[in-house]
């Protein structure tokens, strides 16, 4: 039996009329719609009902039901919940909800089980109306931060890209610009690995960010934004003159230049050796420089640029004692092979700690194109 029959029962004058509609009746003789009920005794009839699935079904019965109980299900929420609706509708877009929910008395700072409040949610997903509705009541905590990454609105507004709302948090003048997540990480750090490039712009334009804070890594907003080849982003750091643009990372020692020749991205390669405030032969924790990075994994064109400087050593040998040829060898890049052989200055016949020449390395890889041109040489035989 349903709460909502109990009710019925108890009163000894509603019942479940047909297709769930509820009816009043005195007698055996015709019924009485519910809706013809004091307003007062309708309200009695919701605070009978235990569930807020409940009351909502009885605001949609029409539109009178739901003009008189709609408000009521919003002051019940608050009650039995603490205006989870609100947090809710923030976290999905719905404005006219939280709107409601607000006007009902919703507490805008209350947290769900994250930490999260619904100016969190709203900022992390984007949804700008309501951030502006929130911050309209004069009555949030725009610095809240949540229990999984300790991050602000602001902080998942500029990782998410979300440059309108960051917008209208930095509008407030209430927003530490340079506030850190568990991981040291700043919103500019966090936008600029997100390719961000229009809330990064948002950033920079306050004058107030640490442009070269670091996060638990060592990694600043402008190593992050060359490892992941956001032309743009490291466009605009570089353009502030106030990046290390050789900063290095705690654990690996790993630079900004580093990272973008790993991973082949050149534009980035170009704008950080136009600076000319690289160390283009810089070695990490392995011994490994940005040539011997992008020669094993065979990005060609980042090998050109660094060749194409006459600053590298086009025969450095990295802690297991294998240079850039031997790492092209070994992962059979021909081409690559083909532009350091071409500089004229490589060992070829160069052994690792355990021996090995890039002939071997070829020959045991199967890389025979390579094998070719090593023995081409008229050395490499060993």
């Amino acid at each position: 039996m349903t709460t909502l029959n109990s009710l019925c029962r108890a009163s000894e004058a509603l019942i479940p009329a047909p297709f769930g509609f509820l009816t009043l009746t005195s007698s055996k003789e015709e019924p009485m719609s519910l809706f013809h009920l004091p307003l007062e005794l309708l309200v009695l009839v919701a605070d009978c009902l235990e569930a807020e699935s409940d009351i909502n079904a009885l605001c949609q019965v029409n539109r009178l039901l739901h003009a008189v109980m709609n408000p009521y299900l919003y002051r019940y929420n608050l009650r039995s919940s603490g205006g989870s609706a609100l947090l809710w509708a923030a976290r999905y877009g719905m404005y006219a909800t939280a709107q409601v929910s607000i006007q009902e008395g919703a507490l805008v700072d209350t947290m769900d089980e994250t930490g999260s409040t619904a100016l969190s949610w709203a900022a992390r997903e984007g949804h700008e109306e309501v951030v502006q509705l929130l911050l309209e009541t004069g009555r949030v905590d725009i610095e809240s931060q949540e229990f999984d990454m300790g991050r602000t609105p602001l902080a998942w507004a500029a990782e998410n890209g979300y440059d309108r709302v960051v917008m209208l948090l930095l509008q407030t003048g209430h927003v530490d610009v340079n506030s850190r997540d568990y991981t040291l990480a700043t919103p500019l750090s966090l936008a600029a690995e997100s390719g961000h490039e229009m809330v990064v712009e948002l950033l920079l334009e306050t004058g107030k960010v640490h442009v070269d804070s670091k996060d638990c890594t060592g990694s600043t907003p402008l190593s992050w934004a060359a490892e992941m080849g956001y032309e743009a982003v490291v466009e605009l750091l570089l353009e502030t003159g106030q990046v290390d643009a050789d900063s290095r990372e705690n654990t690996g020692g790993r630079t900004p230049l580093s990272r973008a020749a790993e991973n082949g991205y050149d534009a980035v390669v170009n704008l950080l050796l136009e600076t000319e405030e690289v160390d283009i032969d810089s070695k990490d924790i392995d011994g490994r420089t940005p040539l011997s990075w992008a020669a094993g994994n065979g990005h060609e064109t980042v090998v050109e640029l660094l060749l194409e400087t006459g600053q590298v050593d086009v025969d450095s040998r990295d802690a297991k004692g294998l240079t850039p040829l031997a790492w092209a060898s070994t992962n059979g890049y021909e081409e690559v092979v083909k532009l350091l052989l071409d500089t004229g200055h490589v060992d070829v016949d160069s052994k690792d700690l355990l021996g090995r020449t890039p002939l071997f390395q070829a020959v045991v890889n199967g890389r025979e194109r390579v094998k070719d041109l090593l023995l081409a040489t008229g050395r490499g035989n060993e």
